[in-house]
């Protein structure tokens, strides 16, 4: 039985001295793959490393969050296009990029979102890249972007948008992640039962942690087996055809085998 973690941030402090206790949990759980998330410069420099030393296990998104852009120089933005281009065969998607309407209390800040999300599609586009996606409290104006470029694939991570959103992503080829939040959250459960299972995927986004779920422990790639199977009650499916399914979204998401 295999599951995927389609969004952690391995690189994150929170892992610090950690990694090889996640990738060692992810195979004891029968975690196929994670696809590890950057949020700055140097997440981005450790996720590759990471990738390196986990080849398979380990696949590296690069990127910057919505919430460090106003800490990204313009200089910055070069040293990504030169660490693409160094990286080619390891850089598996382009993430964690987006908007974030908790983060735009002036419009300065509004506009760097926008500048550097933009930088970072055209480079998924230039790359036939994914991109994985964050779109909290603005996903009208997310999907506005995404609409001036031809990004091969699109994963919303964590997504608690509108309901009325997922035919038309199902229509469009993008895709959606859940993660441990559908445990408890209500809000999480009603997409979804309403989203199509071919558009969902599994993840954590660890290191968030879930203490009313699971205390003070870190988070980890086997709680997407919880996960799992919280979608296929909800579906009023098996556990195995979800767990299959999600698997095969994942590898047409990332082109992993």
């Amino acid at each position: 039985m295999s599951f995927v973690d389609a969004h952690i941030h391995l690189a994150d402090p929170g892992y610090a001295g950690k990694v090889e206790e996640v990738v060692e949990n992810a195979n004891r759980h029968n975690v196929f793959c994670m696809l590890s998330n950057a949020t700055d410069y140097e997440t981005s420099l450790a996720t590759i490393s990471l990738a390196k030393q986990y080849p398979g296990k380990v696949l590296a998104a690069v990127g910057v969050h919505p919430s460090a852009t106003t800490k990204t120089e313009t200089f910055q933005l070069d040293k990504f296009a030169a660490l693409l281009d160094e990286n080619a065969d390891w850089v598996k998607a382009i993430g964690e990029i987006g908007l974030d309407g908790k983060y735009t209390q002036d419009e300065r800040i509004k506009n760097r979102q926008q500048e550097i999300f933009r930088f970072f599609l055209s480079k998924a586009e230039e790359r036939n890249l994914p991109a994985v996606v964050h779109s909290r409290q603005a996903v009208t104006e997310t999907l506005n972007t995404i609409a001036d470029f031809k990004v091969p694939k699109i994963l919303f991570h964590w997504y608690d948008g509108p309901i009325e959103n997922l035919q038309l992503f199902k229509e469009r080829g993008y895709w959606i992640s859940i993660g441990p939040a559908i445990l408890y959250s209500r809000r999480i459960s009603e997409i979804a039962r309403a989203a199509d299972l071919s558009i969902m995927l599994s993840e954590t986004d660890g290191p968030v942690s879930y203490r009313r779920l699971f205390g003070d422990q870190l988070t980890q790639p086997s709680f997407v087996v919880e996960v799992v199977r919280k979608i296929a009650e909800i579906k009023g499916s098996n556990l195995e055809l979800v767990r299959d399914q999600i698997l095969s979204n994942f590898q047409k998401l990332t082109w992993a085998e």
